[in-house]
């Protein structure tokens, strides 16, 4: 075999070997990909979930100020 065709051989050999590694880059990218993909949609309804939980406390603190200030204008006119 010639030098050329050797050559030839080992640049067939580096460059599938080349090809091996950008497919297993190009798959664990895709999967960070997704991880942050699924990071972003639980930090969207963490914060829907906040919100909501925000409200209710809001409609709670509200309430017990009503009362509160039932109960002190009811100690008032006694």
């Amino acid at each position: 075999m010639s030098r050329l065709e050797e050559s030839a051989i080992q640049l067939a050999a580096a460059l599938d070997a080349l090809e091996a590694k950008l497919d297993e880059r190009l798959a664990e990218l895709g999967h960070q990909s997704d991880a942050v993909d699924a990071a972003r949609r639980q930090a969207r309804a963490a914060k829907a979930h906040a919100g909501d939980a925000a409200d209710g406390l809001g409609e709670a603190i509200s309430e017990l100020r009503r009362i509160l200030s039932e109960d002190e204008a009811g100690d008032a006119q006694e």
